[in-house]
């Protein structure tokens, strides 16, 4: 009940009162963190995350795509050493095209032999290009039409798909991926990215590198330990600032 009370967080309609009811309904969705690696990949991991909560969806999936092409790659080119002591260059690293090939190329790897490569597939085609593309209509058609990620989408959206003139002429216009499709979509895509990411890393031998980059292990772990609720950002927020001269 005190998770309903606080539906409604601000009196005032004001972009802050939008911005924080987002940050709010969004904190209850964040997937858990990854295990540290390296920057590569939980800063990567932390920008989706980030970008979810605070509501820009396009850059969670756009981000999301490049950590699943940018893990697999690595796993690729060496599944046992990582961070600083990982000896492969970015030539060598930057040795596969696409995330296609890549998913190709890592189909029979151990690291990936737990993997939905069915998932894996679909991602590739219909979100990571996609959303390059900035294609958003094709995103939520292709979500639609997919066993694998109809999920992504809410029930009205995939019932008016039935409604080909409203379907074409509404749903498959950006103003849908905003309006809230786009949330849903990019909710569902951060959650099975961290869950599919995880199997590799628990496949690999990759044992997290701390001998350097060590505040940003700790910025990516007090991000997802943070107290998301709105007491807690508000007390953060009148915490942080001093008026100067006093």
């Amino acid at each position: 009940m005190e998770r309903e009370k606080e539906n409604y967080i601000c009196k005032q309609l004001d972009y802050i009162a939008i911005f924080l009811n987002e940050i709010f309904f969004n904190a209850q969705q964040l997937p858990n963190p990854l295990p540290w690696i390296e920057p590569s990949i939980n800063k990567l991991h932390l920008e989706a995350a980030k970008s979810f909560l605070f509501g820009n969806y396009e850059c969670t999936i756009i981000a999301c795509g490049i950590l699943l092409e940018h893990v697999l790659r690595l796993a690729l080119v060496n599944d046992e050493q990582c961070g600083l002591k990982r000896p492969e260059s970015i030539k060598k690293i930057d040795s596969y095209s696409c995330l296609d090939s890549i998913i190709s190329a890592a189909d029979g790897k151990i690291f990936f032999k737990d993997c939905d490569i069915g998932w894996w597939q679909d991602s590739a085609k219909m979100l990571r290009n996609k959303s390059a593309h900035y294609l958003l209509p094709l995103i939520i058609k292709k979500c639609a039409e997919s066993p694998n990620m109809k999920h992504y989408l809410d029930g009205s959206y995939i019932a008016t798909c039935n409604d080909k003139d409203y379907y074409e002429e509404i749903l498959l216009d950006w103003g849908s991926f905003y309006h809230r499709a786009g949330q849903c979509i990019a909710k569902h895509f951060l959650q099975d990215t961290t869950t599919q990411v995880k199997i590799i890393i628990e496949q690999t031998k990759w044992q997290g590198d701390e001998s350097w980059w060590i505040s940003q292990k700790y910025e990516y772990e007090d991000f997802f330990k943070y107290d998301w609720s709105l007491t807690n950002i508000k007390s953060s927020i009148e915490k942080s600032f001093i008026t100067l001269g006093r």
